[in-house]
């Protein structure tokens, strides 16, 4: 029976909607598709920027941390060594390190910044001013002999302002983490609202629209594995970065700013709780001629059994530290005696005596110690720390003599 002109028209109409209602949909679809891609290549792109640009502050800040303690240090060792030649080598490694501060501040200035990094860098511009006119003058009083002016220069005056410095560094790189969780944050809420649109569109479609969707919540879901990972990785990262700016890289002992955090913790704590500290300062002696004679390569190796030994002695509650160089530390909690105090010594210096056996040779390490007791020897870091460095410097000098 031939379809009447009315049916016809009918199924032409039915076509025509059909053709229009797939193409919408497929229109709809393509579009979700094509903002599904968009929105994923701005999260990546979010996350690269976070990623490199963040990460690249705190690494300078690290960088400007660790040139700043390295600047330090030179002027320390300027001021306490007696030869000349040696004063002038750490004078040179004064201005070396100068160069790396000035360096790596002039990078961080060139990055974008915001309001509280812009701010962090003016406070840094007036610590360094001081800073630097107190480092000139106490680099001035060791150039011309007037050794104890400039260590009390150091102590009153370069130390706390250097520690100033330090933590404003730190607040820098704890911003830099901040923001760098938050922005992680919003990518992820946004990566979880973009999962919700696209699920609730697609629920809205035909099979069609069903099964372009679920193709969709896989793509998101595989780039949202992305951003996790990368979440994952940025955190370890800023773990990393944390613990080397706080241990020494060679032994991974405590460095002298985590050293001196913990002593100022402990003498916080010592004081409420009445108990007493112990804080011990080794150098090894002729450890220079063992470097020149048989390479680096033996003098690492030394450092790392010194590391290990001291480690050995420490308790879990104590702490033990490279200083710098051939400088060790150690801080004891809860030392009650001085007899106790000798005891320890004398088991620190027996321990580091002991051979060391690096490329078929054996080398017989000495040490000089000096020890301070809180609160016998003071209530405050800097005595404590003068304290021992002064018997340290007096148990050198009688070994001389005696050697001499």
């Amino acid at each position: 029976m031939p379809a009447s002109p009315q049916r016809e028209q009918l199924s032409r109409t039915m076509s025509r909607y059909l053709v229009l209602g797939f193409a919408l949909l497929i229109v709809l679809m393509a579009g979700l598709a094509g903002h599904a891609v968009w929105q994923i290549k701005e999260l990546k792109a979010r996350m690269s920027d976070i990623v490199d640009v963040r990460n690249r502050k705190i690494q300078l800040a690290t960088d400007l941390q660790e040139a700043s303690y390295n600047r330090h240090n030179s002027l320390v060792y300027q001021v306490l060594a007696e030869d000349a030649f040696a004063r002038d080598e750490n004078f040179q490694l004064y201005i070396k390190w100068g160069y790396h501060v000035g360096d790596a501040r002039n990078k961080l200035k060139a990055l974008p910044l915001d309001a509280f990094e812009r701010a962090n860098l003016m406070q840094q511009d007036q610590l360094v001013a001081q800073i630097i006119l107190l480092q000139e003058e106490i680099s001035d009083l060791a150039a011309r002999g007037e050794m104890d002016a400039a260590r009390a220069r150091l102590a009153a005056h370069l130390r706390p302002l250097n520690l100033q410095y330090t933590e404003v560094i730190e607040s820098l790189r704890r911003h830099e983490r901040d923001l760098i969780r938050a922005a992680l944050l919003q990518a992820q809420q946004a990566t979880d609202r973009a999962i919700g649109l696209h699920l609730w569109l697609g629920s809205v479609l035909i099979l069609l629209a069903v099964a372009i969707a679920v193709i969709t919540q896989r793509l998101l879901k595989r780039h949202a594995r992305i951003i996790y990972a990368q979440v994952s990785e940025l955190e370890r990262a800023g773990t990393l970065l944390e613990h080397q700016a706080m241990h020494d890289p060679l032994t991974g002992l405590a460095n002298r700013a985590l050293f001196y955090r913990r002593l100022e913790e402990a003498i916080q704590h010592a004081s409420e709780e009445q108990f007493s500290l112990l804080v011990l300062y080794i150098d090894l002696d002729d450890f220079k001629q063992i470097n020149d004679t048989h390479g680096h390569a033996a003098g690492d190796a030394l450092l790392l059994a010194v590391a290990r030994r001291l480690h050995q002695v420490a308790r879990k509650s104590d702490t033990s530290a490279r200083l710098g160089g051939d400088e060790f530390a150690l801080l004891f909690v809860g030392i009650e005696t001085t007899g106790s105090c000798a005891e320890l010594c004398q088991k620190v210096e027996h321990e580091i005596s002991q051979p060391v056996y690096y490329d078929n040779d054996s080398f017989a390490l000495a040490c000089s110690i000096g020890y301070a007791l809180y609160p016998r020897d003071g209530c405050k870091l800097d005595d404590l720390l003068n304290a021992a460095d002064t018997k340290m410097y007096e148990v050198k000098r009688a070994r001389k003599l005696a050697s001499g």
